[in-house]
């Protein structure tokens, strides 16, 4: 398979509401470029990226998986991450090892919670924005409507850069304001699309919006606004040149528009990530030095030591521990021994891979910038940096939150009770929000995770991939009596009913 420089290379993270269509627009996106022959459909279960027997069977991302394809000669490697609030740590690590974020928002619902939040992720860490403004086919889409939820929720630099030809169950087509052509789509879910000039009854909104997009534009960057005050408009050069710097530097987010399901709008999509997103080239990475734990800005570098970080661990029941990895700089070769700086231990690389979902493609090897998997590391887990020890870098450790819920959980069989252990380990070292441990009052076995929807996925995939039964119960509370405050009481008792009687005083 065909070795990638960092140049030719896009690493992008699908972030977004669950139910924006992350999974759906990571389909299309495949197989207009040709990196799947069949378009997969979440509702059919036949998605690359939604692979897992739970994600098929609740039709929802429930944990980040990478897929990749070509498109003008560029290597786009896709993270499809969960959209819902109990997985979102799962997208966080995905856009801690991105270029950039494609943020897919509901054309119906705009932008809500979580919307924002993987937003202020991006934000924090620095990435560009893209905008994919999805499912513009459905009833109610509103392109003004969900923009400006979005320029309110996130951000006022959010520009379209298309218009949608047709509204809701009409939408057949897409103005791409840069170039001024229209681009108009079969029904057939086929994608291809036909180029024409911008319709005579969209002229108007067309030339309306593009010089919004200028001044945008202009805006973005000081000489050119010299040059917008100057003439009233930028060239045609001027306005590409200017888009593509604007996007690299997080000035604009560039708006486009598309509908996943019906493959409308998806090359357009394609076209902006290669364009107006950054490569590994053009982004310096962030390390610790290893005596002094200093952050160092470096530049990537192809040539050189090995870096890599391992932003990802996923347990196959099959293939046994599969780590996901991104080489910071220099090159990782397959049958190579490389070192663990973190555990300090060496390990054996076997077959290099790259990711297609499950399917992983074995490659010779992969250069700086560059996403990729390696099987049954034996050391090696989340957040750990390979690199030879004369690199003097480590990586800092992606942030997962505490858990915030927890259940008591038994075997149904007894015969399962060293099963429980040994398969929660392995989920833990997939999963590190979750945690397995021994009540030491109550001697209960207790799973701690972000949410009860999160237990319980946890407690399925027990079952699916392990074969091992349990049963959630409410954890027992340890309540415990003792004395807290001093007080000072007097008590008196009498009983005189013949004989002696009884008296006592008590202070």
């Amino acid at each position: 398979m065909k070795v990638y420089d960092a140049a030719n290379v896009r690493n992008v993270a699908l972030v977004g509401h669950s139910g924006s269509g992350k999974t759906q627009l990571a389909a299309a996106l495949l197989f207009d470029a040709g990196g799947v022959n069949r378009f997969g459909k979440v509702d059919e279960g036949t998605t690359v990226t939604d692979y897992d027997e739970e994600e098929v069977a609740r039709k929802h991302t429930l944990s980040s998986s990478l897929a990749w394809c070509e498109w003008n000669k560029t290597k786009i490697n896709l993270i499809d991450t969960p959209g819902m609030a109990n997985f979102l740590s799962d997208a966080r690590a995905a856009l801690r090892v991105a270029d950039a974020a494609v943020v897919v928002v509901d054309a119906v619902s705009g932008a809500e919670v979580q919307t924002e939040k993987v937003w202020q992720e991006a934000e924090r860490l620095g990435l560009p924005k893209l905008v994919v403004l999805n499912r513009l086919d459905r009833e109610r889409s509103s392109v003004e409507r969900a923009l400006a939820s979005v320029r309110e929720a996130c951000s006022r630099i959010v520009t379209p850069i298309h218009l949608p030809m047709g509204e809701e169950r009409g939408f057949f087509g897409v103005v791409d304001l840069v170039t001024m052509k229209a681009y108009t789509y079969a029904a057939d879910g086929s994608g291809k699309p036909s180029e024409t000039d911008v319709p005579s009854d969209m002229a108007d909104a067309a030339t309306a919006a593009r010089e919004a997009l200028i001044e945008m534009v202009a805006e973005a960057d000081d000489a050119l606004m010299e040059r917008f005050f100057e003439v009233g408009t930028l060239t045609q050069d001027e306005l590409v040149t200017g888009l593509r710097k604007a996007a690299l530097t997080g000035r604009i987010a560039p708006l486009v528009c598309a509908s996943a399901l019906g493959n409308i709008g998806v090359p357009l999509v394609l076209d902006a990530i290669v364009n107006y997103l950054p490569s590994p080239a053009e982004r310096p990475f962030t390390a610790l030095a290893a005596t002094t734990r200093e952050e160092v800005s470096r530049e990537m570098s192809p040539s050189g030591p090995y870096a890599a970080f391992v932003w990802k661990t996923v347990a196959d029941p099959f293939a046994g521990r599969i780590t996901l990895f991104r080489v910071m700089t220099g090159a990782l070769k397959a049958d190579s021994i490389v070192f663990n700086l973190t555990r300090e231990v060496p390990e054996r690389l076997g077959h290099l891979s790259v990711m297609q979902g499950k399917t992983a493609t074995n490659v010779p090897e992969l250069r700086a910038g560059d996403l990729g998997a390696v099987a049954k590391l034996k050391d090696t887990l989340t957040n750990d940096t390979l690199a030879e020890k004369t690199t003097g870098l480590v990586f800092a450790p992606i942030p997962f939150p505490d858990p915030v819920l927890s259940y008591a959980i038994e075997p149904k069989s007894r015969g399962d009770e060293d099963k429980i252990s040994t398969s929660m380990h392995r989920l833990e070292e997939e999963d590190p929000t979750i945690r397995y441990m021994r009540d030491p009052q109550t001697k209960e076995l207790l799973l701690a995770g972000q949410g009860q929807l999160h237990i319980e996925v946890t407690v399925a995939k027990l079952k699916r991939r392990f074969g091992v039964e349990v049963i959630l119960k409410p954890p027992r509370i340890p309540y415990r009596e003792t004395i807290t405050a001093s007080i000072e009481a007097h008590g008196r008792h009498k009983k005189q009913t013949g004989g002696h009687g009884q008296f006592g005083d008590c202070k």
